[in-house]
């Protein structure tokens, strides 16, 4: 009799029966002191059915493109920053100085700009990115204002109408848009090369160097960049006057930068970093001051 009672003492006990036991102990537990009196059973809550549920917060668009795009390559966006520099030093050596570029060695090593800037659009432009209206749009709209000065000085439209075809040409042709890099052996009978400050023959090879840098590696690059290095001969014999030529003498050493960018993205400089980051709105306010500044300097 004794051993049964001492087997009924066990029973209560919420610790000789493992998680089991314990749960059961604690729930009649909690049902005597809901019994006790003065004790209130507090109600449960429900759902209420006229509340919209809660969503999660979902990313907006720019912050999804650069989930997508993943970190971002400081030392590629240096580099742009680099080729928009250049640009500013040669706008202000040309345009407000007057120096031209046969009588000038400064402007001869700022023809590293031309170059550098289209391998580094043609790197960026992915096939397989679906096609956005804003992108063309922004070129168009930097080309429009930047022409508003520049035509009516020059009487050619500027290079910023031909990356827009480039970019359209990318867009026609896809995947196969890194073997333009051959449409500059068509410079000759490039019917828009009157039209335009930089032919666009020349201006789309460039930009196609980049693409077959990003699509197909280093060792095409160098071939095809060896093909674009070609036309500083054979470009100069058909215009011994003219200074497009000496552009693709450039191309080899763009295409190594671009390439080290990819290699290294970590290297930053704060100052060309910041330019890259905004390259469009720098160069459309860079024309307006080095005009304004040619002026004054006429005035004076």
């Amino acid at each position: 009799m004794s051993q049964i009672a001492a087997n009924a003492v066990r029973s209560d006990s919420p610790t000789d029966h493992g998680a089991i036991g314990e749960d059961c102990y604690y729930l009649a537990a909690s049902e005597r002191v809901d019994k006790e009196p003065g004790m209130k059973k507090q109600p449960r809550r429900r759902p209420n059915p006229h509340r919209p549920p809660q969503q999660k917060a979902t990313p907006n668009r720019k912050e999804s493109e650069e989930q997508a795009k993943g970190p971002r390559n400081h030392t590629l966006d240096s580099l742009r920053g680099l080729a928009i520099a250049l640009m500013i030093v040669d706008h202000v050596v040309g345009i407000v100085i007057g120096l031209s570029i046969q009588d000038s060695i400064i402007r001869f090593c700022t023809r590293l700009a031309m170059p550098l800037f289209c391998v580094l659009m043609g790197y960026f432009l992915r096939e397989d990115r679906r096609f956005e209206w804003h992108r063309p749009a922004q070129i168009l709209a930097a080309a429009f204002a930047v022409n508003m000065l520049f035509f009516p000085y020059y009487g050619t439209i500027e290079i910023l109408g031909t990356l827009l075809l480039a970019y359209l040409a990318f867009v026609a042709a896809g995947r196969h848009f890194p073997w333009f890099v051959l449409v500059i052996a068509f410079y000759r009978f490039d019917p828009l090369r009157s039209f335009f400050d930089y032919p666009p023959t020349m201006v789309i090879a460039f930009v196609a160097q980049g693409a077959m840098l990003r699509r197909h590696g280093l060792v095409p690059a160098l071939v095809s960049g060896m093909w674009l290095s070609s036309g500083a001969v054979w470009i100069h014999a058909l215009e011994p006057n003219f200074v497009n030529h000496r552009l693709c003498l450039f191309i080899l050493p763009a295409t190594l930068l671009v390439y080290l960018g990819q290699r290294f993205p970590t290297v930053k400089s704060p100052g060309f970093d910041w330019l890259g980051r905004h390259p469009l709105a720098v160069y459309v306010v860079q024309y307006y001051l080095v005009f304004l500044a040619a002026r004054i300097v006429q005035l004076v």
